[in-house]
């Protein structure tokens, strides 16, 4: 009873002779704690949404789910042997060898270095959740000769080659007691590639698994690439299941193991973020203490009548108390509705930003082209080639239920000492004075 009482005299101190409305102080602070969430929500939810979909590219077509390696030259049987052996295990999706080396590539129009990726030529047909992430922006994905190669969009422009065209790469072969032998050859280029993240494309070609081998002998440039149902669910297990069943020589690395550093960076450049957007809320949640007590000294007329009355101090102390959950509840689903608004539609509004930018931007040249030169490049609000081509969304909700709830508590905890002090009022000398 006395809650219900509480809780109904919170509402009445809310909207005062207004029965729909709050006052300005306490519209002003439902206002604070929203607007203070919404940087929070679209941090939390692009940098999860960022994160999950680089750790994904790198997980499917940069280090996979799992690698095993064995750091002694192993024969054709023995790698067979052993791609069966775990093909075998269950839960296990493909399995399939890669090889990997560094050179040089050449055309008539540019030259650079690259990183060769060695796969087999049914790659697309083993391993099915790589076409996900591996966009054909010309020619197709053929790797069925020794000569074929795939390029990266931005290998494709420095060279500036076309599928059909031939390139000249140059590799080193290490010999036993000898210098290193540069051994050059020629490649066709079979088709054009992107993974929509420029780390992963700024230096990639894919060749086919026969030429990569005779390209790259050394020890620590080939290994066997697994990829399992649930790669963030049971990697450990089904790393130690792995290395029970193939032969001692060979060490088995899971995603996290090999991109642990990347990761790492990741969630602490998150969690600082996350850090700095909750000091923000807070201070936003101590306006509500300013709020409540400028309601409290509005209301102490109101309040001195109802303690005349026979009301206890301790229904007072809670009804304010409700005041300041009431004010959590409404900045917060306002905070959350608009953060989750942006957040969902980011694309578009940066997107929609760069137009605008360079529009305005386009405008001012034309205005001072007269006295000064401007650059003529465009706009860009993030850089495709630090970050992903487009921001994937990922929601959290065990975060945004957490957030949500931390910040209700911080608007209750906010409105306590003016609520107790608004319990400690003395009806006679209040009315007195009024």
């Amino acid at each position: 009873m006395i809650y219900s009482n509480s809780f109904f005299l919170a509402i009445r101190f809310l909207t005062g002779k207004n029965k729909y409305l709050f006052n300005r102080n306490i519209l002003g602070a439902v206002l604070g704690i929203g607007l203070s969430l919404v940087p929070l929500i679209v941090v939390l939810e692009i940098s999860s949404g960022m994160i999950e979909g680089i750790t994904k590219r790198y997980m499917e077509i940069g280090s996979y789910h799992l690698q095993i390696k064995n750091y002694t030259i192993i024969d054709e049987d023995l790698e067979e042997e052993t791609i069966k052996q775990i093909s075998s295990i269950p839960g296990v999706k493909s399995v399939f060898p890669v090889t990997t080396g560094l050179g040089l590539a050449y055309s008539e129009n540019g030259r650079t270095g690259i990183s060769f990726k060695a796969l087999p030529e049914n790659y697309f047909n083993i391993d099915t959740s790589a076409k996900e992430y591996i966009n054909i922006e010309s020619g197709e994905f053929k790797l069925d000769t020794r000569d074929s190669a795939m390029l990266s969009l931005e290998v494709a422009r420095i060279l500036g080659v076309i599928p059909g065209d031939r390139i000249k790469i140059l590799t080193a072969k290490q010999l036993p007691g000898r210098r290193p032998v540069l051994k050059p050859s020629y490649l066709t280029v079979r088709g054009i590639f992107s993974t929509g993240y420029y780390e992963l494309d700024a230096l990639s070609i894919y060749i086919n698994i026969a030429k990569g081998k005779a390209l790259f002998t050394e020890k620590d440039s080939s290994f066997i690439a697994v990829k399992v149902n649930e790669p963030f669910d049971n990697i450990e297990d089904k790393t130690l299941e792995i290395r029970k069943v193939i032969n001692k020589g060979f060490l088995v690395y899971n995603w996290y193991d090999i991109e642990r550093s990347m990761i790492d960076s990741f969630n602490t450049t998150k969690s600082i973020l996350l850090f700095i957007m909750i000091i923000i809320v807070i201070v936003a949640a101590m306006n509500i203490s300013s709020a409540v007590v400028m309601l409290v000294l509005e209301q102490e007329e109101s309040i001195a009548m109802l303690m005349s009355t026979g009301v206890s101090s301790s229904v007072i102390t809670k009804s304010f108390i409700f005041v300041g959950f009431i004010i959590g509840i409404f900045g917060t689903f306002s905070g959350l509705f608009l953060g989750l608004a942006i957040s969902v539609n980011i694309n578009l509004i940066i997107n929609l930003g760069e137009l605008v930018l360079n529009r305005i931007y386009e405008f001012i040249q034309y205005i001072v082209s007269p006295l000064l030169i401007l650059n003529n490049k465009n706009i860009v609000i993030i850089d495709s080639s630090y970050y992903l081509e487009k921001i994937p969304i990922k929601l959290d909700l065990f975060s945004i239920l957490f957030i949500s709830s931390l910040t209700i508590l911080l608007s209750v905890a906010a409105a306590y000492l003016p609520a107790l002090r608004a319990g400690r009022l003395k009806p006679m000398e209040i009315l007195r004075k009024h």
